[in-house]
């Protein structure tokens, strides 16, 4: 059979965009695999791949089959939330270092002159990992049955609503679909780079948990069975999340990921290569190269000793996240007798923590009202010594700065970075001394204006130093009378009470600072959603809803929601810029969120025979970590094995 190849070079030296080969080729494939096929329980490697596969290249040569692979994860229920450095998800499109859009589940597409349509061209032939094909029948499953189902998806989302209306999806042939728009929708192609939601739905698979296909009192049966009491609740536990299959997703769920999760031990996962994954090297062997990722849990959060030790002790092939600056001349000191290296990645992370007052906070009226204060933000921000931060947790790497885009992108101005970041708390106090807001009679804390000690609840999860720094603000923001509470809870609790408007102070790391994710989701200075932001979920419910629900911001943030609107729908890079660059300001004058320390670089433990890893690429949520930049189905093991542990 003669297939075309279409070359596409996601990251290395070149870059061959849309190359195609009318060559015959010859393709190789797992000896796993290669073995089912003898035994006839696969068809040969030729029928599982696509007419034309993404060949993706290799960082240091070609590579060598089998193999388990040991990584980590660090909290209950999230198996791959270190793992997915290798388990990773597929977007129709991704990013290159250099911020080029290349293909990827789309093999190709056109975006119209007026930029009201976008055509998409998927891979002929492409499978599911069960051999089922991938067709736009999936993709029109996201949109008609899962996207414009109220019972589902009673909130639209906004990215695909531009001008407030939804999108019209349409099915040109089995391997094409069109995207229509109301407005000129410019940034779509980043949605798409961005946007996993479409990608989670196996129509074959999620069709038997929805009402349209499987007849409802089927369905009542399996809801009763699975203890819940709506069928768009048992839905939304079948389906792909972010990093794996939801929770009562079970094994051998239906993925276009390299791997397909097959055991589930307890907190402890082990995932298989996909029979079926749609990629190959430049030599014609079909990807990944290693047999099997095995994830058990080490601890919870980023202050996990268990994953300290089992990183020293050789136990991790692969780790990037979680892996503390202040820990680096332990890995460093370790590395030759654990038998791995450790790479300094520079870091897309704007911010390490951002620093979050709730100003819709309901509960507490006259506390929301001193963080509605700018005055207040303003002195909280002036009361982090950020020199301290760093020099304690991050060795002097990292660089005080507010929540605003990283210095690279093109809507950084000087000044956004350094607004009210200075260690000032004499100008604190005169500002709180402004507002009114007294000692008590032992001048040692402030009290509010019902007279109560001033104190806050910082809730944060188990990641990163989120932590830490809350421990180090509580004692800076002593000397200004303000009494901090540091209260660690779960990333589920987190997802849960952040969005319910349920805490009076949060953070998390501000990972949105480079131009593309600036572009499309700006959410840390525009109340656009309430998955990370716990500024302001009100306000965000406002915007959701379209002013039916929450409460309406004040006139500065809403002439941020116009300008983020714009933003989204001009054809002008320019006017773009030029109203980023105004919401900035706006959180520079405001403080909308507060920020702390960025750009720190990241230690990555590598097992020295894992290769094919880059020694150097930019990481963070702009690039997907490794995702895009590193290409981890490309990772192989070099004999001698060395793997010791066993599932």
């Amino acid at each position: 059979m003669i297939r075309k190849l279409t070359v596409v070079l996601l990251t290395g030296v070149i870059c061959l965009i849309g190359v195609t080969s009318a060559l015959a080729v010859t393709y190789n494939e797992a000896p796993m695999l290669r073995t089912m096929v003898a035994a006839g329980e696969l068809p040969p490697v030729e029928e599982r791949l696509p007419e034309e596969p993404l060949v993706v290249p290799v960082i240091e040569e070609i590579g060598q089959y089998g193999g388990m692979v040991n990584l980590t994860h660090t909290g209950t229920g999230q198996w791959s939330s270190g793992g997915f450095q290798i388990i990773r998800f597929e977007n129709l499109l991704r990013m290159a270092p250099d911020g080029t859009i290349l293909p990827n589940v789309a093999k190709d597409w056109k975006l119209s002159d007026d930029a009201k349509a976008i055509t998409i061209y998927l891979r002929k032939g492409m499978k599911w990992s069960d051999g089922v094909p991938f067709t736009a029948d999936d993709l029109m499953f996201w949109w008609e049955d899962v996207t414009l189902n109220d019972e589902l998806t009673p909130v639209k989302p906004k990215e695909w609503c531009p001008g407030g209306e939804p999108m019209r999806m349409e099915k040109i042939d089995d391997y094409t679909i069109r995207l229509h728009f109301a407005v000129p929708n410019p940034l779509v192609e980043l949605s798409l780079v961005y946007g996993q939601r479409p990608f989670r739905f196996a129509k074959h698979h999620m069709k038997q948990f929805h009402p349209r296909y499987t007849p409802m009192e089927e369905l009542e049966e399996m809801v009763k069975e699975e203890g819940f009491d709506h069928w768009y609740q048992l839905f939304n536990r079948k389906y792909e999340g972010y990093f794996g299959p939801g929770p009562g997703a079970g094994v051998d769920f239906p993925t276009l990921r390299p791997y397909v999760l097959k055991q589930i031990k307890g907190e402890n996962y082990l995932a298989e290569r996909n029979p079926y994954y749609w990629k190959v090297d430049p030599a014609g062997n079909q990807l990944p190269y290693i047999d099997r990722v095995f994830i058990p849990q080490a601890g919870t959060g980023a202050q996990s000793e268990l994953l300290t030790a089992k990183i020293i002790a050789g136990e991790v092939d692969l780790q990037g996240l979680n892996t503390l600056l202040e820990d680096y001349p332990l890995f460093k000191e370790s590395a030759e007798k654990g038998n791995y290296r450790v790479l300094l990645y520079p870091n897309t992370r704007a911010n390490e923590c951002s620093i979050q007052l709730n100003l819709t906070y309901k509960e507490d009226p006259v506390l929301r009202d001193i963080f509605r204060d700018v005055r207040f933000r303003q002195a909280a921000s002036l009361a982090i010594d950020r020199e301290e931060i760093n020099q304690t947790l991050y060795f002097g790497r990292a660089e005080p700065w507010q929540t605003t885009v990283l210095p690279s992108s093109s809507y950084y101005e000087e000044g956004f970075g350094k607004a009210y970041a200075q260690y000032d708390p004499e100008e604190a106090n005169r500002l709180l001394d402004e507002m009114g807001l007294k000692w008590d009679k032992n001048d040692e804390w402030r009290l509010r204006p019902d007279g109560k000690k001033l104190t806050i609840i910082y809730e944060h999860f188990t990641q990163e130093q989120l932590g830490p720094i809350g421990e180090l603000i509580k004692r800076q923001w002593k000397k200004i009378g303000i009494n901090l509470i540091v209260k660690t809870i779960s990333g589920d609790l987190m997802w849960t009470r952040y969005p319910a408007n349920l805490v009076q102070m949060g953070a998390i790391w501000y990972d949105m600072g480079t131009s593309p994710t600036f572009s499309t989701n700006p959410c840390f200075h525009v109340p656009i959603s309430n998955d990370l932001t716990p500024c302001w979920p009100l306000w965000s419910t406002w915007y959701l809803t379209g002013g039916k629900d929450g409460e309406e911001p004040p006139e500065e943030v809403k002439k941020n929601i116009e300008r983020y609107e714009k933003m989204q729908t001009t054809m002008d890079e320019k006017e773009r810029i030029r109203l980023g660059k105004e919401i900035l300001r706006s959180n520079a004058e405001n403080l909308w969120t507060i920020g702390t320390i960025g750009m720190a670089p990241v230690p990555v433990i590598v097992r020295n025979n894992l290769r094919n890893v880059p020694e150097k690429i930019p990481f963070g949520w702009g690039f997907f970590y490794f995702f895009t930049t590193a290409n981890p189905e490309q990772f192989f093991l070099k004999p001698p094995l060395l793997q010791s542990q066993k599932y």
